[in-house]
């Protein structure tokens, strides 16, 4: 049986995924296909993963120590369209403060409505309050600084969740789970054929990185049926010693599949950054 490791250099983390190959064989030696007619949910959990894992990829690519993850909310709740131009307008002013001062700004914004007030999560460069207390006039915000650890899993997953009732909704201020600037290209992992050694004993630490007990997990793809496992290693510097992984062929993070009564999200999709 062959195996293959997909590794993501990203900020302070090293991001790996172990996976059995499609193109084995079973006892019979015919080469084994993917599930037949997976199920809606079947389909959704493999998309949640995925989601999370690229949306941990960026987080920990372009975002570190006290960059801003902060919380709007709203002392008169407007309606659905009205919310997503607040935060078109937020942006966009934010976006032009960084400019004149000759300073990247980076982010990534979700809305979420479901069974409670509409707010926005939004993660940014590093900002002074003032000035987005300035550009938010419809209510509040809760900021929190990230911290030092370089890997936003934990975040990834609180946004995630967070949008998953409602972005595939008619209604949906968004038809995606997240929006992202598009400073922020995709993170690329690069691909090695490799025994079923870590799959058996488990990571195996490289120089420099500590693994991350909390995000070893071990699963049966649910789409391909083969076993996997996922984990995330942290530099034990504040300078991590690898700023890419060589190793490998370049190869595209596993997207989301495809989904015949909803629409199909793809990367590009992900991207927002309006002009006007």
């Amino acid at each position: 049986m062959k195996f293959y490791r997909d590794t993501v250099a990203a900020g302070k983390t090293i991001m790996r995924r172990i996976i059995a190959s499609t193109r084995i064989k079973n006892e019979k030696g015919q080469k084994r296909n993917q599930k037949i007619n997976p199920t809606r949910e079947t389909v959704q959990k493999v998309n949640l993963r995925n989601a999370v894992w690229t949306l941990c990829a960026l987080l920990n690519t372009y975002f570190e120590k006290e960059d801003l993850w902060i919380t709007f909310t709203y002392a008169s709740e407007p309606g659905k369209a009205q919310a997503k131009r607040d935060l078109d307008n937020l942006i966009r002013n934010l976006r032009n403060h960084h400019r004149k001062n000759n300073r990247a700004f980076r982010w990534i914004a979700a809305t979420e409505y479901k069974n409670k007030r509409i707010h926005h999560h939004f993660v940014c460069s590093r900002t002074e309050l003032k000035v987005i207390e300035k550009y938010w006039t419809h209510g509040w915000i809760t900021p929190k600084f990230l911290d030092a650890s370089g890997n936003y899993l934990k975040l990834a997953e609180y946004i995630i969740k967070e949008t998953d009732k409602t972005f595939r909704e008619d209604d949906a201020p968004n038809k995606t789970r997240y929006r992202r600037s598009r400073n922020m290209p995709l993170p690329e992992a690069k691909r090695e054929a490799v025994t079923d050694k870590e799959l058996r004993e488990g990571p195996k630490e490289i120089k420099g990185y500590r693994v991350d007990e909390d995000t070893v997990h071990k699963y049966e793809h649910a789409i391909l049926g083969v076993e996997c496992m996922q984990y995330i290693m942290v530099s034990l510097e504040s300078k991590p010693r690898l700023k890419r992984w060589y190793r490998g062929k370049t190869v595209k993070l596993e997207g989301e599949y495809k989904l015949p009564e909803e629409k199909q999200l793809i990367f590009d999709e992900l991207i927002y950054d309006r002009e006007d």
